[in-house]
């Protein structure tokens, strides 16, 4: 070999020998790397395993993770603590799991668990759910929570959690009864000072209607008073408590906003009479009739706002306006805002920022003699809020207060309600005559009601008419009376026990002539809108009750053909419309009230409105404003629909406390029977109207109102008031002592 290829060989080795030397190097860079990662990997798996160890060991809960085919991978050491038969060898080794908990769940619950578990490696969330094994003699409340572990965006396994709650399942309990032993211990006191309080009631009743002398029926109006307003208390107390445990209910349905106004209207004008102011109504016509809420919760809202305006307002007037800012489409959200402006005493502005405050009522110092527990805002607020608005108020010390609130709410009938602003203040009853238009040839009229004294009412209001009329006192007994007999005109009860109005329409209308036959409903419901809906069930018109001389002329015109119609020569100018009363009367003429809206109030002022009926108020007791027992029937109105003949209202009296209804209204009661409860409440509701008995009447009004929302709470609290009212009211007229101007 030469010296040169030598000495290039010797090169090539040379470089080959750095080349081995660097990745020889490198090799042992990369072995340290190695090295201190698996270092790292190591230190961290005994990291995570020292973590797993240590949240196995020290968790309160018992932990169980499984493989996808439910054997043990590890289990939380508390479980051994309490199993001896099982080490944790086996557990690592795998275990199915119905075995490592066969000592502690029942056959039952250990099945249910293996249920959810393979609905949870099939994908499916299992919420967590309560098992409540018995271990060792013990009961135990158990909460178990079942997550699937992944791997690979697979179900690998599952983390099943299993929490002792016995505890706080007990807490839970406890508490609960503590709330029943609250919720008992506050109806039973509402009984215990209910019972007391309407024998009080009672008793002063009696003071006022049969003692003379001024003094013992003063202190005897006073204690009536306190009494009421004591009742009235006891309600807020509830009602604050249910909203207070969470208890209160919202129960929405469909309802006609006429029929709140209508009652709550009705309510306050009561109240209202009492003092020399103003009740104006402002509804926005383009308001659809149909809303969709509570309405019993509304009426309270209202009621309460209302009630407080005439507390605190002397003179001047108090409005209820209701409005919506959008015109509202079908089944479609939309806001009703509702307000009630006083022209009172008003409200300070340091003050305003508690007037909704538990138990808060605002200048003390001046208005002390205002009775109240300081509830009735913070209740409005409350059920305001859980209808998703929001209850405002605004005003201006010494000159008034506006509180204003919104409730959201749909309609499905886009009918409004139309025009019902209307003014209520010091109505006189008008005693001008009014002459029969028309008599009624060769007619035959049937009226269905399953109420005496109805039946009597309108017999009595057609007698001038000289149409023969029958009657039936249900439906089943028109059946048979329109199978023998064609009749030109059908007076319909509405509600009615078994069969109701509609139901017997609907089945006359199948009968021969039955077809053409019109059909009137009476109904003790009759608010704007109506006509249309009894139309749409079938009926040709209606007469609300109580029935009154003027609008039942209307209806004879409206529904019987005109040669039936023989004019009344002194009528004819006369036709729905009071003339003088100095025309003399014949067989066709009866006196009775103007229609106004001014009229349909009790009369006010500063006199004695109420001076007719035998128990008179003398000079101190009208200044003092005081309650007297004639309150309680006002012979104003039930001449008003006995057509202002006295001898025709004795009859109707007598027949009301007869029929005697409220003997089966409590035996309903008792025995839960609330559909009939219902109806049977809903007639004494116009009787008690028809011969004057308003408080009554508006009693039974709010009762089945109530129970027509399924608000059977608001029955139990008032059932035994309106027995009590009804005794009252019937003792009152069966003492002879009401006089008839």
């Amino acid at each position: 070999m030469e010296e040169a290829d030598y000495q290039l060989e010797i090169k090539k080795l040379s470089r080959e020998l750095r080349r081995l030397k660097k990745n020889n190097e490198l090799l042992r860079i990369a072995n340290d790397q190695a090295s201190r990662t698996q270092a790292y990997i190591q230190k961290d798996i005994n990291q995570q395993i020292f973590y797993i160890n240590q949240l196995l060991k020290s968790s309160p809960y018992l932990l169980i993770l499984t493989n996808r085919q439910m054997q043990t991978v590890m289990i939380s050491d508390i479980y051994f603590r309490h199993e001896k038969e099982i080490t944790k060898a086996q557990v690592q080794r795998g275990l199915p799991l119905h075995q490592v908990l066969r000592n502690y769940l029942s056959p039952e619950q250990s099945q249910e668990l293996l249920d959810k578990c393979e609905q949870v490696l099939n994908g499916t969330d299992v919420p967590p759910y309560l098992l409540k094994p018995v271990i060792s003699g013990r009961n135990f409340d158990i909460q178990v929570i079942i997550r699937p572990m992944e791997q690979q965006n697979e179900v690998s396994g599952l983390n099943l959690v299993f929490v002792n709650v016995t505890a706080m399942v007990e807490a839970i309990e406890h508490a609960q009864q503590a709330d029943r032993a609250k919720s008992n211990f506050l109806a039973n006191m509402s009984h215990e000072i209910r019972t007391p309080m309407n024998a009080i009631v009672g008793m002063s009743e009696f003071i006022l209607r049969d003692c003379t002398d001024s003094k013992a029926k003063s202190y005897a109006s006073m204690i009536r008073s306190s009494s009421k307003t004591l009742l009235s208390i006891i309600n807020d107390i509830l009602d604050f408590s249910k909203i207070e445990s969470g208890k209160m209910e919202i129960i929405n349905n469909h309802f006609k906003l006429t029929s709140v106004i209508s009652d709550v209207h009705a309510l306050i004008r009561i109240r209202i009479n009492e003092k020399p102011i103003k009740f104006l109504m402002d509804i926005d016509h383009r308001i659809p009739d149909e809303q969709f809420g509570d309405e019993v919760r509304i009426k309270q809202i209202l009621i309460n706002l209302l009630g407080n305006a005439i507390k605190f307002t002397n003179n001047g007037s108090i409005t209820l306006k209701i409005w919506t800012e959008t015109v509202p489409e079908p089944n479609r959200m939309y806001r009703v805002y509702y307000s009630v402006t006083d022209t009172g005493i008003g409200i300070k502005k340091d003050q305003l920022e508690r007037i909704f405050d538990n138990f808060t009522q605002v200048d003390t110092k001046r208005n002390r003699s205002v009775e109240g527990t300081g509830l009735g805002l913070a209740i409005s607020k409350n059920l305001v809020n859980m209808m998703g608005g929001n209850l405002q108020v605004v005003s201006e010390y010494g000159r008034g207060t506006t509180f204003t609130f919104d409730i959201l709410t749909k309609s499905r009938d886009m009918s409004p309600v139309g025009e019902m602003s209307m003014i209520l203040s010091e109505g006189i009853f008008s005693q001008d005559v009014f002459k029969a238009s028309f008599t009624l040839k060769n007619t035959r009229i049937l009226i269905v009601d399953d109420n005496d004294l109805n039946l009597k009412v309108v017999s009595g209001i057609l007698a001038p008419y000289k149409a023969t009329v029958e009657t039936a006192t249900c439906g089943a007994e028109a059946l048979i009376k329109c199978a023998k007999t064609r009749y030109d005109l059908i007076f319909m009860d509405h509600m009615m026990p078994v069969m109701d109005g509609v139901e017997a329409a609907g089945m006359i209308r199948k009968m021969p002539f039955g077809d053409v036959t019109p059909i009137v409903a009476l109904t003790a419901n009759a608010l704007s809108g109506a006509a249309q809906e009894y139309r749409r069930l079938g009926f040709q018109d209606f007469l609300s009750k109580p029935v009154d001389p003027y609008e039942m002329d209307q209806v004879l015109r409206r529904t019987l053909p005109s040669e039936m119609l023989v004019p009344n020569p002194a009528a004819d100018d006369t036709i729905g419309h009071p003339v003088n009363s100095s025309q003399n009367e014949s067989d066709t003429t009866w006196t009775g009230p103007a229609l106004s809206a001014a009229s349909a109030a009790p009369s006010g002022g500063t006199g004695a409105p109420f001076s007719h009926l035998s128990c008179e108020l003398s000079e101190t007791d009208s200044a003092a404003g005081h309650e007297v027992p004639g309150l309680l029937v006002d012979t104003r109105v039930g001449l008003r629909y006995c057509m202002n003949n006295r001898d025709f209202y004795r009859k109707m009296l007598d027949t009301f406390v007869t029929l005697n209804p409220i003997d089966e209204i409590d035996s309903l009661f008792k025995a839960e029977d609330w559909s009939n409860y219902q109806v049977k409440v809903h007639a004494l509701k116009s009787s008690a109207l028809t011969v004057g008995a308003r408080v009554l009447s508006e009693l039974a009004r709010g009762i089945e109102q109530a129970v027509r929302v399924n608000d059977i709470g608001y029955a139990l609290q008032h059932h035994q008031e309106l027995c009590d009212v009804f005794r009252e009211t019937r003792d009152l007229i069966k003492s002879g002592e009401l006089e008839m101007s």
